[in-house]
């Protein structure tokens, strides 16, 4: 197969401006995403309170290990493939275009609500951190207002702006956690043993909640691929910012849990009480009172960080979607200025408010309420695609589409990753009501949507036949 193919893209279909993130900003893009103190406040500190305990920092090994495997036959793929829907082309690209804008479909939809419920996360968190510093009290739809307006101005000037904003947001996230880690360390320095890689404590508790939240804190690196039409030497820097973002929040998250579980005798008990409390007691203990309202401002910060980089996702699975007909094609509308997806965007912007509308409405609360429904769909969501990417690879290789030169990328890995993933999103649809924190049957039915995402863009693919972008290949 010759490595050089013609675009696929009509002459005159719209572009993203190009060179402007290199792998640097890339891999800052996944972490926003990840958002390492938002993750430890929230989903790590569930697994310790209610999975395996002290064992989630094994296991967060053992899925960083697994999802190492996914990244060397995903980065194979976008050798090949390079397009501002990056599983939706991935995808397409071995199982066909009916299948790969089903996915499309299943991508927007977890993007856009992720978008809308990291909007609506900075908003409550700015509002506690507000009334706590200064006294005053407001809704959290008046801040989360706030925080869409900001998030929309940043996707309309693109990511030159964006990772800026974003690397300096992780770059305070990673140096608190390592005070924090430090400060432990020093303090409690009998706490840190390897226990916690033995398999009895991996397997001591709730392993299928642990397995899923690390999962959680780990998806989300699609966006090296997402701005690889955006990036320089595209093939370079993806690669480098997947191995990169992989490597830097798994150093990340394994030290910081370590440190929470160093700085108990029994944390599991601890984390039980209140597992959203959990990092800013830590904190007190070992770093003092005064840590609390920085703790809380970055907490915020980085929900605004995660904001904005699902919102970018999103935008750009807008824009390739209304670039290849699926969508009505002004969304490929790109800003004349600054080479953004703007008409995407200000969709994108839209979406958010109708989803967080209801809640508002309703009185419900954000996190209680709409965070359950997030978690479960993103999370299914996303393990889904990433299972169909490997599927893809090893249809590609069987059709001579992709070269068999490297055995490990084109054909092992994704086997293994395939299956690995697989399991994984069995234990999660297995133990759904765990992984969300809700009973509720409107949380419990939400997987639904995404599925009817999937069909509509298969059945909309079907209507349109061939003449639609699938993928820019280089």
């Amino acid at each position: 197969m010759s490595s050089k193919t013609s675009r696929s893209t009509p002459a005159d279909a719209a572009h993203l401006k190009p060179n402007t993130i290199g792998a640097f900003g890339l891999t800052f893009m996944v972490v926003a995403v990840a958002a390492p103190l938002t993750a430890m406040a929230s989903n790590l500190s569930l697994s310790l309170g209610f999975g395996v305990g002290a064992g989630t920092v094994g296991l967060l090994v053992v899925v960083a290990l697994a999802l190492a495997v996914f990244a060397s036959a995903f980065v194979a793929l976008a050798r090949y493939v390079t397009n501002a829907g990056a599983y939706y082309a991935f995808i397409g690209f071995g199982l066909g275009r009916t299948v790969g804008s089903g996915a499309a479909f299943v991508a927007t939809t977890a993007y856009n609500m992720a978008a809308a419920g990291m909007a609506a996360a900075t908003g409550y968190f700015l509002g506690l951190t507000v009334e706590s510093m200064l006294g005053f009290d407001a809704p959290w739809y008046v801040y989360a207002a706030v925080a869409l307006v900001l998030t929309a101005w940043f996707g309309r000037r693109g990511v030159e702006i964006a990772k800026h904003l974003i690397t300096v947001v992780s770059i305070m996230q990673f140096v608190m956690l390592l005070v924090l880690a430090v400060a432990v360390a020093v303090q409690r320095p009998e706490g840190w043993t390897v226990d916690v890689f033995s398999p009895s404590a991996m397997l001591d508790g709730n392993v299928a909640l642990t397995l899923a939240f690390c999962v959680l804190s780990f998806v989300g690196f699609e966006a090296t691929a997402i701005y690889g039409e955006e990036a320089r030497a595209a093939r370079t820097s993806i690669k480098t910012a997947t191995y990169a973002s992989i490597v830097l929040l798994v150093g990340v998250f394994v030290i910081a849990t370590w440190s929470l579980v160093a700085a108990f005798d029994d944390v599991k008990a601890v984390a039980s009480e209140d597992p959203g409390a959990l990092v800013f007691a830590t904190a007190d203990i070992y770093l003092g009172a005064w840590s609390g309202n920085l703790l809380s401002i970055l907490v915020t910060i980085s929900f605004f960080a995660a904001s904005v980089a699902f919102h970018n996702m999103a935008a750009r699975y807008h824009f390739s979607l209304g670039r290849a007909e699926l969508l009505p094609p002004v969304l490929a509308t790109v800003h004349p200025r600054w080479g953004t997806p703007a008409a995407a965007s200000a969709l994108q912007s839209a979406i958010s408010v109708l989803v967080l509308a209801p809640f508002v409405i309703s009185g419900a609360d954000p996190i209680i309420n709409l965070f359950p429904m997030v978690s479960g769909v993103t999370s299914v969501s996303l393990i889904s695609l990433m299972v169909g990417c490997c599927a893809s690879i090893l249809v590609a290789v069987h059709r001579n589409k992709l070269p068999r030169t490297n055995t490990w990328a084109a054909i092992v890995a994704p086997i293994v990753a395939g299956v690995c993933l697989l399991v994984l999103l069995g234990v999660i649809v297995a133990n759904y009501s765990d992984v969300t924190g809700s009973t509720k049957l409107l949380v419990i039915l939400m997987p639904v949507l995404p599925i009817g995402a999937a069909v509509y863009g298969a059945l909309r693919q079907r209507r349109i036949g061939n003449r639609n972008e699938l993928s820019v290949i280089d």
